[in-house]
């Protein structure tokens, strides 16, 4: 039954009964039950919004503060145009009066303001392309970023770390989730199941009755952006969850560092390196995200190395052992990469959570990669302008078409090799557009017949 028809059906009883109820206090009381139910609508109709705000280093306002200016700033806009990501201009200075002083206010204190919308929502940008004010529902994030470089752990007196550690929110990391273009919804996917598994985690639902180990393998072909991601993915919780762990940190496991010279002694230094990142989440204040890179280095599938109990297997034991250890503690997650998943031991692929498939960028990611370097590249004065949309830079589609196949990385490197393979240089002077694309075609089509030339492994 509707609230509608329950209010209709209670008033008829109000009446019926001889309710003292007049026909004006039904009326107000329909109202307010009308008014009520828009509230909860609208409510459960505002879309999530997420606002990241970077400070500055020489910054000494409260951080309640800060929320405040931003908030006043959406406020004063009105309407937000709903983007997956956008950022505040901080150098605009075209308002008037209280709203020059809030944007001079988050000039001051801020170094980037970046929003972005929540879109588990199924309602699609083209039907919303601007919310109202009050149809957000706006988390402001706001971080200073560290900038102190990773802390290495040796084993005794190797010559190899065996892990570093990234004190979280951290300036190396802080550009790599946006700079990650996929066709699909992978990272809406990934950023999703990290932040349930968050929740999870923070109710204390027993795991033994709902399963979840805190674990994602992301696997694909080298050059796609694994790292990169769980990287990323690292930094833009961390910097959601700071009212709750104040200290996040990312330890980056060195996996090949974990193999001693000395026989059955690998399995020891998986343990101990396990024991303190145990020690870490004994602090309430700190997240533990572990990166294990190229996993399938620790992960052996064991019917590969026979029946002999050799230090691989005990290596698989004993990061099994750990990984048991570690999903206990609600404050760590474990993220993994692969280049090749047929060598992982199955136990360990069961244990991932999610196991997402990151693979060369399609067409879309490609397009979104291209316009993302030569907006950069005219920023700095490399070319002499920036086109406004893609369509302008390759209108026929040979340019999409010569860099189909190539990986991530690879097309990341296409501008620099573009210009360093050309007679000129930076002290010539801007180079045209239309040059500099011609130079990208001709480039990415010299790099995909010398990828066909080399000799690949047979599968």
């Amino acid at each position: 039954m509707s609230l509608t028809e329950a209010t209709t059906k209670r008033d008829a009883l109000s009446t019926v009964n001889g309710s003292d109820c007049d026909a004006a206090a039904v009326a107000k009381r329909r109202k307010n039950d009308e008014t009520t139910t828009t509230t909860n609508v609208r409510a459960l109709a505002r879309r999530r919004c997420d606002v990241e705000v970077r400070l500055t280093q020489n910054s000494t306002a409260e951080k309640k503060r800060i929320r405040e200016h931003v908030l006043d700033y959406f406020e004063r806009k009105g309407s937000v145009e709903v983007f997956a990501s956008n950022a505040i201009e901080l150098e605009r200075n075209d308002g008037k009066g209280e709203e020059e002083e809030t944007m001079a206010f988050l000039r001051k204190n801020c170094e980037k303001i970046t929003f972005y919308f929540d879109d588990r929502v199924e309602e699609s940008v083209e039907k919303t392309p601007s919310l109202m004010f009050y149809e957000i529902d706006f988390r402001v994030h706001v971080h200073e970023i560290n900038e102190d470089g990773a802390g290495e752990e040796r084993e005794d007196d190797d010559e190899i770390a065996t892990y570093k550690e990234y004190a979280l929110p951290c300036r190396e990391f802080s550009e790599y989730w946006d700079s990650l273009y996929f066709d699909d919804d992978t990272k809406s996917r990934l950023k999703n199941y990290a932040q349930t598994a968050l929740e999870f985690g923070n109710l204390n639902v027993n795991a033994s009755l709902v399963a979840f180990n805190r674990v994602v393998l992301l696997h694909g072909p080298p050059g796609t952006g694994k790292t990169t991601m769980c990287k990323g993915l690292a930094q833009k919780l961390a910097i959601q969850m700071l009212d709750t762990y104040s200290e996040p940190v990312l330890v980056e496991i060195n996996a090949h560092s974990l193999f001693s010279k000395w026989f059955s002694e690998s399995g020891k230094l998986v343990g101990k390196l396990f024991e303190k990142i145990q020690e870490l989440t004994e602090d309430e204040d700190t997240f533990v995200f572990v990166l294990v890179d190229e996993v399938e280095s620790l992960a052996a599938a064991r019917k590969a190395t026979g029946s002999e109990p050799s230090d691989a297997i005990r290596v698989v034991n004993a990061l099994l052992t750990q990984l048991d250890a570690l999903k206990e503690k609600k404050n760590a997650m474990v993220l993994t990469t692969s280049n090749v998943t047929e060598a992982i031991d199955v136990a360990f692929i069961d244990r991932a959570d999610v196991k997402v498939y990151v693979g060369n960028p399609g067409h879309i990611a490609r397009r979104e990669i291209m316009m993302s370097w030569l907006i950069e590249l005219a920023r700095v004065g490399i070319i002499d302008r920036c086109p406004e949309n893609y369509i302008c830079v390759d209108p026929s589609g040979k340019l999409e078409k010569a860099t189909e196949g190539l990986s991530g990385r690879a097309l990341r490197k296409l501008p620099f090799l573009t210009f360093a393979g050309i007679n000129r240089t930076i002290g010539d002077g801007p180079m045209k557009l239309e040059d500099f694309l011609e130079a990208v075609y001709e480039k990415a089509t010299s790099e995909k017949r010398e990828r066909e030339k080399l000799v690949l492994p047979k599968k």
